[in-house]
């Protein structure tokens, strides 16, 4: 344990030496925002860095260190940053007004692109961010079903909202009182926990949540046949499958649901659906969807405004339109190409390092097996991870600090090269600190 403080601490002090502004700006910061800042997962110790300017794939901060961008803002940024194409039709929009109270053009080009992708798709409604997203396909099922509880997969993450968060990631005490009385939980890849919860309570639930491919939890694949498994029991009880595919959608043309030929009764999107800005959307089956249709008695209320604004759509109708099966398949080949050299110094150096990978996105952990499940996870040492995470941004490779990785469009093979070798310097260095 000594050894790991010695190594963390020495690695602190190069960090602080190569970022005295950054440190400087969080100083101040933390004086206005609780912990310097308004994203929890943007918090690092000692403490994170200020970016000026972001290009393509690389990020600058403020003291002029140049990152390359294996983070993309949560894997949201799928053709890197400041993209020409995308910022034009932004700016464009920009110069004809933001957001009105009205339909615009922009609204129905995106929605027939989208519903015309993701094979579940038949209506669709925007909002502003994935927790709205998943909120309201959560209140869509349950109106639509008449019941009020939801299965959801232990340690996945939908957002913020109680319903999405409450699982054994949180004390229970920041909930209110009653709401485990309508979620129940099930560990991922599981799907004789959830048959079990279905055979006892199907009168109540009305949807099964879930990632196709779990992110927060460290981008764990669903084993052969969970997904079409989870099809069949929604079917066999009489409740919706929602699969929340804010990260996932970028897996494949119609997202995580066309690559692995299960297709929901509802969908939650976000992320890159945005271009770069805040974003939010659900869609699905046309008799679930039709409940919010306005002119018609007794719908189902959903307000935002700024659903479906202008320089948000136009900047997402970018986004998709360039995002073809030739870039997903590129950004799939140097994922596969990095993995393979991060692979080959864990082979050469007998560490004990997992890494799990689908498509564009992957995920280190210093575990002996790759985890099947949010619960497995937490044998990965952290401790390992926290060094790991300093050691590539002293070396310009900027990761989460949790080890997610995740690739964009606008990346090369020299990225890859330069990174690939990175991640070899740093892990032979912790070798001291992995001798088993």
């Amino acid at each position: 344990m000594g050894l790991y403080k010695d190594v963390y601490k020495k690695d602190v002090e190069t960090y602080i030496n190569k970022t005295p502004e950054s440190k400087n700006k969080y100083e101040i910061a933390n004086n206005y925002m609780p912990g310097g800042e308004t994203r929890s997962v943007c918090f690092h110790k000692p403490y994170p860095l200020t970016i000026e300017e972001a290009r393509g794939a690389y990020l600058y901060d403020i003291d002029g260190n140049r990152y390359i961008d294996f983070l993309n803002n949560y894997t949201s940024m799928v053709h890197g940053h400041a993209h020409e194409h995308i910022a034009e039709k932004a700016q464009f929009a920009l110069k004809k007004g933001t957001a009105y109270a009205a339909t615009i053009p922009e609204k129905i080009q995106f929605s027939e692109l989208l519903c015309n992708r993701v094979p579940s798709i038949k209506k669709i409604r925007f909002c502003n961010s994935g927790t709205e997203a998943t909120m309201f396909a959560i209140r869509a099922a349950c109106t639509f079903t008449k019941k009020t509880s939801i299965i959801k997969m232990d340690g996945a993450y939908h957002g913020t909202h109680d319903l999405a968060a409450w699982d054994s990631r949180y004390n229970t005490a920041v909930f209110p009182k009653n709401i485990s009385q309508n979620i129940y939980v099930a560990p991922f890849n599981d799907s004789e926990t959830i048959e079990q919860i279905l055979s006892l309570h199907a009168d109540d639930i009305a949807a099964i949540l879930v990632e196709p491919v779990m992110g927060v939890a460290g981008v764990i694949p669903p084993n052969e046949g969970y997904l079409d498994k989870l099809r069949k029991l929604a079917d066999k009880y009489q409740v919706l499958l929602i699969f929340d595919e804010v990260q996932t959608l970028r897996l494949d043309i119609g997202g995580a649901q066309e690559m692995y030929g299960v297709t929901p009764d509802l969908t939650c999107m976000a992320k890159i659906i945005g271009g770069g800005f805040p974003v939010g959307a659900f869609g699905g089956k046309k008799e679930i969807m039709n409940m919010f249709d306005p002119s018609k008695d007794g719908f189902l209320a959903h307000g935002g405004t700024f659903n479906g604004n202008k320089v948000t759509l136009s900047a997402g109708i970018a986004t998709m339109q360039l995002l073809d099966i030739d870039k997903i398949e590129k950004m799939n080949s140097l994922s596969i190409e990095l993995e393979n050299k991060i692979k080959k110094t864990v082979k050469q150096s007998n560490i004990p390092v997992t890494l799990t990978r689908v498509g564009s996105m992957m995920n280190i952990h210093f575990t002996e097996n790759k985890p099947e499940n949010y619960a497995e996870t937490l044998h990965s040492n952290k401790e390992l991870i926290d060094i790991l995470h300093i050691k590539l941004l002293n070396r310009g490779i900027f990761i989460a600090p949790r080890g997610l990785i995740n690739l964009s469009t606008v990346m090369t093979q020299q990225n890859i090269q330069e990174a690939g070798d990175v991640f070899k310097d740093a892990l032979q260095e912790m070798m001291p600190l992995l001798d088993r």
